[in-house]
């Protein structure tokens, strides 16, 4: 199983509002589509201001990258599986040991990234100790 972070502007596409725990939705699949498979882990970013840039929940992929054609691209379908209380901050998630390095944070220019198994891991820890759910207590 793979893990990613999808990544969103709200000018685009507002997490504040389109995050409803289990509906699905169609994403951009524009890098690591030959790693996407379903049952794979997302969790989902909304970039921009410092007053709403953080993570916002996760889900998991239920479909594999498709063409899209009203997008001329590829999407992937996905499903809401827990949206946070409150979103989990950059500040917070760079305090936290082995994530100040995401490739989120290193090449934020993007749609998708890959997360590695030790920062999936951290991630998860960190959201736990937040009291948010986590992949594990779903």
């Amino acid at each position: 199983m793979n893990t990613f972070i999808f990544q969103c502007l709200p000018q685009k596409y507002d997490l504040r509002e389109k995050l409803i725990k289990g509906q699905k939705d169609t994403w951009y699949a524009t890098r690591y589509r030959n790693k996407m498979q379903p049952g794979d882990l997302v969790f989902f970013w909304m970039g921009g201001d410092d007053r709403f840039r953080g993570l916002y929940g996760w889900g998991e992929l239920i479909s594999e990258p498709y063409i899209k054609e009203d997008w001329e691209s590829y999407g992937v379908d996905i499903l809401y599986k827990a949206r946070f209380a409150k979103p989990i901050t950059k500040s917070k998630i760079l305090k936290y040991p082995n994530l100040s390095n995401l490739l989120l944070f290193r090449a934020p220019m993007a749609s998708n990234f890959l997360v590695d198994s030790s920062e999936s891991k951290s991630l998860i820890k960190l959201i736990s100790g937040l009291g948010e759910p986590t992949p594990l207590t779903q």
